[in-house]
């Protein structure tokens, strides 16, 4: 399944290997190299322990359905309920006990009294609504009785996680039958029977999806009220149309490939998303181009922009440029893995004079003594470069800065409490309130006078670090 590399925390294959990733600076070490991949593995690891901490909870609450549904048939049960009517009579009686999410493995024919347990437990449940988890891992299963009992009371599903290999199975829902339903988890490789998923079209209350899909934009959504979408698929345009359609989306995010073309877009129209403030991109290694997203893109509230994409993909910096005109209010920025260099980076920051925290991971060739030059304070300037930084946290720098206009750059926005009580007036940037800057070989490769000038900006307030 196409999507199955990427968690819901983004892709773990985002790190290529050392010779994918093209020629290196002369000036970086094969120790260096070995760190980078390290890093990837760490993270690669923590990734993957999160999913079996994912997967011990399914468990144990697919056990919880399993204890539940047997109490409710043993004979001691039936039993205490006709001769006390005392605390098990009031449990069975009711409904918000009986609405823990409801797992339905539907790859096996299930026998006549689980059938039945079920149709117990969705008669106690009523008529709140309940959480539905539906899975089919086999392709050509048919979904048979226990399906259509799930369907009978789709309009009492207030969240649904459907994992299923044909979407055809999703005709037994009533065509207007989810009228509860509130967020939906849609995971599938169909490409055919997308004209299936039209009862998710009048679900009114519908405001978050998780789709695994593909052709998504395809999908018959309700999209324009949706407020918070995170999406897989393997095509970038088939995301981007996806979030063109979502005209009042708050928060998105996005896994696919990179364009391995650069389209035609001169008559796409700027479609403005007046209420998106968090974007999340994730681009794979495949293809060349991420500009064709931003093309047509005008975010006026946009606040916070993450953009994790590949050392090979070409860094689009004049359209960026003027999709951060379209979209001024970006407080904060992280990209990984960028290939950008000096210039661009220090386009991206005169033309954020909102941003309050720049993360940066694995940039490794757009730090450099010209970006912490453009960022020191003088205030004899007219023009401050991103007045409003207070966060900057950078991992894998590299080294090709100076440490002493580093820290003239430090110096230049910190200020204690007292110093700025005793200025005549308030500066014209914001302070530090935190930064971090981690180079990229794991050497000492800062000098003892530098880790003392550290030493007091901590003691004197500041939270930073550089190693």
């Amino acid at each position: 399944m196409w999507f199955s590399r990427y968690g819901s925390h983004g892709n773990p294959q985002q790190y290529k290997d050392t010779m994918a990733m093209g020629p290196l600076p002369l000036t970086q070490t094969f120790e260096s190299q070995a760190k980078i991949l390290i890093k990837a593995s760490e993270d690669n690891i923590a990734r993957i322990e999160s999913q079996i901490r994912g997967l011990e909870r399914l468990r144990d609450q697919e056990r919880g359905n399993i204890a539940r549904l047997r109490m409710a048939i043993a004979p001691v049960s039936k039993a205490s309920c006709r001769a006390s009517g005392g605390n098990l009579l009031l449990a069975h009686t009711t409904p918000r006990l009986w609405t823990e999410r409801l797992m339905i493995d539907l790859n096996k024919t299930p026998t006549a009294a689980y059938i039945s347990c079920v149709k117990e437990w969705l008669k106690r449940s009523a008529p709140i609504r309940i959480p539905v988890e539906l899975k089919i891992s086999e392709k050509g299963v048919e979904a048979g009785p226990l399906m259509d009992e799930m369907a009978a009371v789709a309009y009492r599903w207030g969240s649904a996680n459907l994992d299923l290999p044909s979407l055809s199975l999703l005709s037994r829902i009533p065509a207007a039958g989810l009228k509860s339903l509130v967020y939906l988890s849609l995971q599938s490789e169909d490409v055919k029977h997308h004209e299936k998923t039209r009862p998710f079209r009048t679900a009114e209350h519908l405001h978050r999806v998780f789709l695994r899909t593909h052709h998504t934009s395809r999908l018959l959504l309700p999209w324009s009220q949706l407020t918070d979408i995170d999406v897989s698929d393997p095509s970038p345009q088939e995301c981007l149309d996806t979030l063109l359609q979502c005209t009042t989306v708050v928060s998105a995010q996005f896994y696919t490939s990179a364009w391995s073309d650069f389209p035609d877009l001169s008559q796409r129209p700027i479609t403005t998303l007046g209420r998106l403030k968090v974007l999340r991109l994730s681009f794979d290694s495949l293809g060349d181009f991420v500009a064709p997203f931003f093309v047509c893109l005008a975010l006026p509230v946009l606040a916070k922009l993450t953009l994790t994409l590949d050392i090979d993909h070409t860094w689009p910096s004049a359209e960026f440029t003027q999709f951060q005109l379209r979209s001024p209010n970006i407080e904060r920025l992280t990209f990984g893995m960028s290939a950008m260099e000096p210039p661009d980076l220090l386009a991206v920051l005169q033309h954020a004079p909102l941003l309050v925290a720049l993360d940066m991971d694995c940039c490794l060739y757009c730090f450099d003594d010209s970006i912490i030059g453009g960022l020191q304070y003088s205030a004899t300037d007219a023009v401050y470069l991103t007045p409003k930084l207070e966060r900057l946290s950078l991992s894998y720098a590299g080294t090709n800065f100076d440490e002493d206009t580093l820290d003239a750059m430090i110096q230049s926005r910190w200020w204690t409490d007292e110093q700025l009580l005793s200025l005549p007036s308030s500066p014209k940037v914001a302070r530090w309130s935190h930064v971090d800057i981690y180079c990229d070989d794991g050497a000492d490769n800062v000098s003892s006078d530098f880790k003392a000038r550290i030493e007091e900006y901590r003691s004197q307030g500041l939270d930073i670090s550089v190693s």
